[in-house]
């Protein structure tokens, strides 16, 4: 059967196939956890995430097809419409909601190079960005590519979410196919996106703190990647690379305490 290479994909660049009404990518010491995590949405929330389906003849994980647009770059239109931050902050608390209170199976083991530093009761996502995220008429409905999924606190995937998909990060972090926004046109589609979740007032207070937490780690994982020399991460390692990463710190250590409300 055919192998279609899928775009988008970064750490596993190169490694992830569509194979009929599957999808094949690397089998990693977590890949167990995740298919735990999986098996439960497809019981409780069906369509929301990939169904696994065990290992091909290659030793691959294989999971479902899920059909449907993904954006990636240059992103399209539709990705920076407000239905698409509304119904991905809706999607988001839905899976949320879906996994709170289950519990992973005894030994399960997690990808740490994204994981909230404090850890929380509930596994979380950790990497929704376009190009995980499935949308059907410009409404998103499902979330791929669990790999960095971790136990969490979902305060941490919201603000991951909000970096990635509003995107609430400095211009210069920004992908060149992102319009152009002012401050005050970024702070709206992140509202627009918590409005979606229905944060509450208390965590929206927690969002500047948080968000800085998860640059950090952003940060260590870009560096530790470029470290291990993975190509796709060389750009990190320049001088114009480290002076985002510097602007970036800057621009949210000024950023007000109500940015969230």
């Amino acid at each position: 059967m055919t192998e279609i290479p899928l775009a988008g994909a970064v750490g596993n660049a190169g490694r992830v196939f569509r194979v009929g009404e599957t999808v094949r990518k690397p089998w990693r010491e977590n890949t167990p956890s995740l298919h735990a995590v999986l098996n439960h949405l497809a019981e409780v929330l069906p369509g929301v995430a990939p169904v696994p389906l065990g290992r091909d003849d290659q030793g691959r994980e294989m999971v479902s097809w899920l059909s449907g647009d993904v954006a990636i770059p240059p992103f399209p239109a539709w990705s920076f419409d407000d239905l698409y931050l509304t119904s991905l902050g809706r999607l988001l608390r839905r899976l949320h909601d879906a996994l709170e209170g289950w519990e992973p199976p005894f030994g399960s083991v997690w990808n740490q190079e994204l994981a909230d530093p404090e850890g929380g009761p509930l596994i979380v996502h950790a990497d929704v960005c376009p190009e995980n995220v499935v949308a059907r008429d410009g409404a998103a409905i499902a979330v791929l590519d669990w790999e960095f999924a971790a136990p969490g606190r979902a305060i941490w995937d919201v603000v991951s979410t909000a970096r990635l998909c509003v995107p609430f990060t400095h211009p210069s972090r920004r992908d060149a196919s992102v319009p152009t926004m002012d401050d005050a046109q970024l702070r709206r589609r992140l509202l627009v996106f918590l409005a979606g979740y229905d944060l509450s007032d208390q965590q929206r207070t927690l969002f500047p703190a948080v968000l800085d937490q998860r640059r950090a780690v952003g940060e260590r994982f870009v560096l530790s990647r470029v470290a291990a020399g993975e190509e796709a991460f060389g750009r990190w390692a320049t001088p114009e690379g480290q002076a985002r990463l510097e602007v970036e710190r800057q621009w949210i250590a000024a950023l007000p305490a109500d940015v969230a409300h």
